[in-house]
């Protein structure tokens, strides 16, 4: 009998056409179009193991997955082999094999979400699948005080997405970051993990305080509260991506590093 071996990938994608990553019943996923691209390659059929699932409309540069397979192929050789056959929308950025009981669930130390908005008008038809469009101003001072105000561990059920009901709630926040480049907004988040909708949950508290309508201090009560009724607007899936996944220490070097490296998503 072939020995099994696990297979590490590297995934990004634009999540624009799917229903999300995780294979679902209602529509096409990112976890489908992979799956039965690796059935062809193999003649086998295999299941991926990934970092994070993605809702519809959000994007990934660094879905980090894997899968366990008898097949002869090199580990570092999956990436061309599978995306001759991907559709454009999806590649693998790269592969390798990995020790058997790897688990990029178990092993990952935090990841880094990035959220773009664009502010003020904007005629650029190349750009709305990517941010979200605001036509106001926004005061960054205001928004920069929330976002160190929500930094650390704390119990985030008030950021949890509706009708979500997470075993465990408390999270680590170890750095949000505000960065502008001309009319786009970088919201860096960086955490231990996320409950489901937190980032998005996270960037609509934060620019309802760029807007005036929450002040810092609001934001805190509410995570006391732990009522999501109060948290107000969730932002639109097409401004994030999940931008990296950290095996390692996740210090301020790593995360600065991490902001250095990223781009637009349309230049990615």
């Amino acid at each position: 009998m072939a020995a099994l071996r696990n297979i590490h990938i590297t995934v990004a994608y634009d999540g624009s056409p799917f229903v999300g990553f995780q294979r679902q019943l209602n529509g096409m996923a990112v976890q489908e179009v992979i799956e039965d691209v690796l059935q062809r390659i193999l003649g086998e059929k295999t299941t991926l193991y990934f970092v994070a699932r993605t809702d519809s409309g959000v994007h990934a540069w660094a879905q980090e997955c894997t899968f366990y397979t008898t097949g002869t192929i090199p580990g570092e050789r999956f990436a061309s082999a599978m995306n001759a056959l991907l559709p454009p929308a999806v590649r693998v950025r790269k592969s390798r094999e990995v020790p058997e009981d790897y688990s990029v669930r178990r092993q990952n130390t935090g990841k880094t979400y990035l959220y773009q908005i664009l502010r003020g008008r904007d005629d650029d038809p190349f750009r709305y699948r990517y941010v979200w469009r605001l036509g106001y101003a926004l005061d960054l001072t205001t928004m920069r005080a929330a976002a160190q105000a929500l930094c650390g561990t704390h119990d985030f059920t008030a950021y949890r997405g509706n009708n979500s009901v997470p075993s465990n709630p408390v999270r680590t926040i170890y750095d949000i970051h505000l960065e502008e480049a001309g009319d786009l907004l970088k919201i860096y988040v960086t955490g231990d993990g996320f409950l489901y909708k937190m980032v998005r949950n996270i960037v609509g508290a934060l620019v309802d305080c760029g807007r005036g309508r929450k002040t810092p201090a609001d934001l805190v009560a509410i995570g006391e509260s732990k009522d999501r009724r109060r948290l107000g607007m969730t932002a639109p899936a097409q401004g994030l991506c999940l931008l990296h996944v950290y095996f390692d220490a996740v210090t301020p070097e790593a995360i600065a590093e991490v902001r250095a490296l990223a781009v637009p998503l349309w230049q990615m």
